[in-house]
């Protein structure tokens, strides 16, 4: 070998070191990335927008569906009173 050739891996080792750990981050996020579109395409776990809206009623709704049950409440005890 010559000179060259056996001072190009002391040379380059750094060069060739940070390849490697790209190249498996690279992999690994390749597959991580894969899981997640796996996850997120199962219907069993996630359920559709118009489905969430059809089970899950918003606070907003109930807050004034309470409030206006308790004003006729008030109206009915009033009533009772006189």
């Amino acid at each position: 070998m010559t000179v060259q050739q056996t001072s190009f891996l002391k040379n380059n080792i750094f060069n060739l070191s940070t390849l490697f750990a790209v190249l498996g981050f690279i992999i690994y996020q390749a597959r991580w990335q894969e899981k997640v579109d796996v996850h997120i395409n199962d219907k069993s776990m996630h359920q559709e927008f118009k489905e969430q809206v059809q089970i899950f009623v918003p606070r907003i709704e109930l807050d004034s569906k309470f409030k206006s049950i308790s004003d006729q409440l008030d109206r009915i005890e009033k009533k009772l009173d006189k």
